[in-house]
């Protein structure tokens, strides 16, 4: 009887060619087979596929290639200057699509849209002897990695079409599918390769077959060592073209200058206005005055060539002011730090970016301390 063949990935050729390598040195039989797809939709893409037996040994080395869950980034340089895309297909997904793009032309960076759908073979039973005669599995898998694979090609075209070729041509791009889970892969993939920006939609289609995207954007800010911009769905298409003004909230968090430098280096091909903002709530802010002072003065010390204001509100409620001052100010992104808490903190004190991810309409740029 014929040997069974299954797709466990689809990647970019030159890294399906360095994981075949892999795979073959732990003996496992791999072959990768072109992906057609249609003219100037992206860089050439394969399939990579094993035998249904040899499952159970290729899934580690598979995480191990693109990335372990936990894993932290290692280093002071990206291996690559790359944008992170994690997408569903969405409205939402497409939204923040066409925003990295954008950013990705404007840093000379390569964009990579990352698909993870569930894996019933992981998700259903222990890996054993035993799995691997299932063929109910096995055929929902080959079936889940042909849908994706059909949407992210419908996916493509679209943007493509949105974009124009001509355009399109001008910034490298790639795209990753594997089964798995959505948050560790994304998490491990950005870590793993030390990615210079995560770009994610707000949400994804409650309800739908789809809804990944929304429900792992928040956990991403939470847990991701690496900048994450969210992307709300009426964000405006063109907005990364010409960012004006960047509001950063600040509270005098020991990490501020790190986050601050991570910004600049985000908005070094705009000319960009960056913001300041504390909001007090004492009634007599005259140490939070200060501090604000001092920290406009470094800034200007180290940023000569960049336009910086500093500003203090005075509110109980910290979102209705931020809101406030975004509108009044005509701001095109949040940015803010966060940090990560245990359980029971982020239980009875949720954070503000996480608060603030549902309640700006503008897209959130948030760095981890």
């Amino acid at each position: 009887m014929k040997k069974k063949l299954i797709t466990i990935a689809v990647l970019p050729f030159v890294k399906a060619q360095v994981l075949k390598t892999q795979f073959e040195k732990e003996g496992i039989e791999c072959m990768l087979e072109d992906v057609n797809l249609l003219d100037g939709t992206s860089s050439l893409a394969v399939r990579v596929q094993i035998l249904e037996e040899d499952l159970e040994k290729a899934f580690p080395v598979l995480e191990e290639f693109l990335g372990k869950p936990g894993e932290k980034p290692s280093g002071d340089k990206e291996v690559e200057r790359q944008i992170l895309v994690p997408v569903d297909f969405s409205s939402y997904s497409w939204k923040a699509a066409l925003v990295a793009f954008d950013i990705s032309r404007h840093l000379h960076a390569k964009m990579v849209l990352f698909h993870a759908y569930p894996n019933p073979i992981v998700y259903s039973v222990p890996f054993s002897d035993v799995y691997a005669f299932d063929s109910g599995l096995t055929m929902h898998l080959e079936a889940a990695e042909k849908n994706a694979q059909n949407n992210m090609e419908k996916f493509l075209t679209k943007l493509i079409q949105h974009v124009g070729k001509e355009t399109w041509t001008k910034v490298e791009t790639e795209y990753i599918i594997k089964a798995g889970d959505a948050r560790d892969d994304i998490l491990s993939y950005a870590h793993r390769n030390k990615v210079m920006l995560v770009v994610m939609g707000t949400q994804g289609k409650a309800g739908s077959e789809f809804d990944i995207i929304g429900s792992v954007t928040a956990e991403i800010i939470t847990d991701a060592r690496l900048p994450v911009l969210a992307v709300p769905h009426d964000t405006p298409d063109d907005i990364a073209k010409k960012f004006s003004k960047i509001l950063y909230a600040t509270n005098f968090d020991e990490k501020d200058f790190v986050a601050i430098d991570k910004l600049m280096r985000i908005l070094k091909p705009y000319e960009a206005e960056v913001l300041c903002l504390h909001v007090s709530q004492s009634e007599e802010p005259v140490w939070d005055l200060a501090r604000l002072e001092g920290m406009k003065e470094i800034l200007k010390d180290k940023y000569e060539n960049r336009v910086f204001q500093c500003s203090l509100v005075v509110g109980d409620d910290i979102l209705e002011e931020i809101d406030k001052f975004i509108t009044a100010n005509h701001i095109d992104v949040l940015a803010l730090t966060t940090r990560k808490r245990n359980v029971l903190a982020r239980i009875f004190n949720p954070s503000i970016a996480k608060k603030m991810l549902f309640h700006t309409n503008i897209p959130m740029l948030v760095f981890h301390a």
